[in-house]
């Protein structure tokens, strides 16, 4: 057994379950940074602690005063994160933390040019490696000369996926080939940040590898057995592509990289092919190469704490690998894009799950059950028993009566526990339902003993209600022209007796990060029978109008429902 102690920030099933499974076999203490307090992974018999860390907001002074108090109270041999929410900020302060612990992270070029699609083109023309036709948007561009140039359709795609200064934000990519609509595109893009391709039509195929010192020590291929927008939760190991795994060497060996990453290319019929990518990070197919022997995680932990340099092992080819739910997911909206009717789109699904039966067979994994570590699994299968259970319910008469009862429940159960004494209402950014619905509390329970304040999930604190929203509120006689987003803390829900949310996003978001306070949570709009109050941001003065009249009938109904207590009499 390995010993030694590992902290990895992560909370998916894939790369994230996959690293503590790998450590965790091998005897590493491995700890848990998650954002999602809920999900399946944490299940893992092999996670020893789970620790939370605030998200990176405004100049990341909280996340760093919590990073630095761990590193130096644990002594981690190895920080490792899963995804660049939390890679970008361990390389902003990469000096001081490294002094408690090891970073798992590329050197400072190998982020500037990996993590920088345009630089990765660059560099990959520099070694003779194929990418597809594309440059940065120029000022002047417009659709006409685009689509002339690259052709129909054509990719956007932002140049970094994150930055440092909006984390809770990812870029996006699109897919575009019509003309208006590209038009609008190019205007609101910032022509610096975002690049525009030819679309090379192929199959996904992926190279992971571990390298050392510009040298690639293990390299896993895979091809991905279907995708959908650039999504696959189902792929298949298969030999290397000598020219595949050239151009990951090239890249590789001028960077003088050191660290796992994974190499996505498009492969067409005829046998061309261009980079796309470069993930300097642990990526979602992991668990596969994993299942079949090839450890990347604990090479590169031994790589990183002890300089070991483990020798290559071959692996098995023809085994798929899948992420079941996500999965099932992407077949549904492919039977739906297909237009089929009902039967053949039950037929089609049989069909998908039929292909389990390779897991009879050994030809097939799944991602997250696993013999000596079960509990993932049962908790994933468990959420798809949940998800099922409140659709049938939806369709089920009188559900918006009972959804009405429920909320009136938790304010009659706080009465009688003495009345709230803090209630905050809770949506994603904290700029146009939260605000106003807060101030409209305020203004009806005056006096009344009760603090009311707002909060949203975002970590994007500083932010003003947008002009539509002012207009809007000072209809209702509240102005909230001082109001700035905040984010929704731990010692915010801690205090809260009441949690208001506005919508399901809203109450998946709260509970998966605090997801002991389920009993706490309301639905605003269920008090009034209205359901779901939407986030009018997205729109213009008429949906606001729309949004603050819906949510002003439930504020009414709330106060309705708390002054009926002693403690607002």
């Amino acid at each position: 057994m390995s010993g030694g102690k590992a902290l990895v920030f992560g909370d998916d099933t894939r790369s994230f379950l996959a690293i503590v499974r790998s450590l965790g076999r091998r005897g590493v203490s491995v700890h848990a940074a998650p954002a999602n307090f809920r999900s399946p992974a944490l299940r893992s018999r092999y996670i020893a602690a789970v620790h939370d860390i605030p998200p990176w907001m405004e100049d990341g002074a909280e996340w760093l005063r919590a990073v630095t108090a761990l590193l130096r109270q644990e002594r981690y041999d190895l920080v490792i994160p899963c995804n660049e929410t939390a890679l970008l900020p361990l390389q902003r302060h990469r000096a001081s933390l490294s002094q408690f612990a090891r970073l798992a992270l590329p050197d400072d070029r190998a982020i500037s040019v990996l993590f920088d699609k345009q630089a990765t083109r660059e560099l990959a023309a520099a070694v003779g490696v194929p990418v597809a036709g594309g440059r940065l948007v120029r000022c002047d561009d417009n659709a006409e000369a685009v689509l002339a140039t690259f052709g129909a359709p054509v990719v956007l795609k932002p140049r970094r996926s994150y930055s440092l200064d909006r984390l809770a934000a990812r870029g996006s990519v699109q897919i575009v080939g019509e003309k208006h609509r590209l038009e609008c595109l190019l205007r609101a893009c910032d022509p610096a940040e975002t690049v525009v391709e030819q679309l090379f039509a192929g199959r996904g195929v992926g190279v992971s590898v571990l390298a050392s010192r510009g040298r690639v020590l293990q390299a896993f291929e895979h091809h991905r057995a279907r995708e959908i927008a650039g999504a696959s939760f189902y792929r298949c190991s298969a030999p290397l592509t000598p020219a595949l795994a050239g151009a990951c060497e090239a890249i590789v060996a001028a960077l003088a990289y050191t660290g796992l990453a994974m190499f996505e290319f498009k492969l067409n019929p005829a046998g061309d092919w261009i980079l796309l990518e470069v993930n300097a990070r642990p990526w979602g197919s992991m668990p596969l190469p994993l299942a079949l022997g090839v450890d990347f995680p604990y090479r590169w932990y031994r790589l990183l704490t002890r300089g070991e340099e483990m020798p290559a092992v071959a692996y098995r080819t023809g085994i798929y690998g899948r992420n079941l739910l996500p999965d099932l997911r992407n077949s549904l909206t492919e039977a739906e894009n297909r237009q089929l009717g009902r039967v053949a789109k039950a037929w089609f699904m049989l069909g998908r799950l039929a292909e389990l039966s390779r897991l009879l067979t050994g030809r097939d994994v799944d991602d997250i059950l696993v013999r000596d570590d079960l509990r993932p699994c049962a908790a994933d299968l468990g959420e798809i028993v949940a998800a099922a259970s409140r659709r049938a319910a939806r369709l089920l008469p009188g559900g918006t009566m009972r959804r009405r009862h429920y909320a009136e429940a938790r304010i009659t159960a706080l009465r009688k526990a003495g009345g709230p004494s803090q209630i905050c209402f809770v949506c994603q950014g904290n700029i146009c339902r939260s605000p106003f619905a807060a101030a409209l509390l305020r203004a009806h329970l005056a006096d009344r003993g009760i603090a009311i304040l707002s909060a949203g999930m975002m970590p994007w604190p500083g932010r003003p209600t947008p002009a539509c929203g002012l207009v809007a509120a000072a209809t209702h006689g509240i102005d909230l022209s001082a109001h700035r987003s905040a984010w929704l803390s731990r010692e915010t829900v801690n205090a809260a007796t009441l949690l208001v949310v506005f919508d399901e996003l809203t109450r998946k978001a709260l509970l998966d990060r605090y997801p002991h306070f389920r009993r706490r949570t309301i639905r605003l709009g269920d008090l009034a029978g209205i359901g779901e109050i939407t986030d009018p941001i997205d729109g213009g003065a008429a949906e606001f109008a729309r949004v603050y009249s819906q949510i002003a009938r439930a504020v009414d109904q709330l106060t309705l429902s708390l002054r009926r207590g002693a403690h607002c009499a």
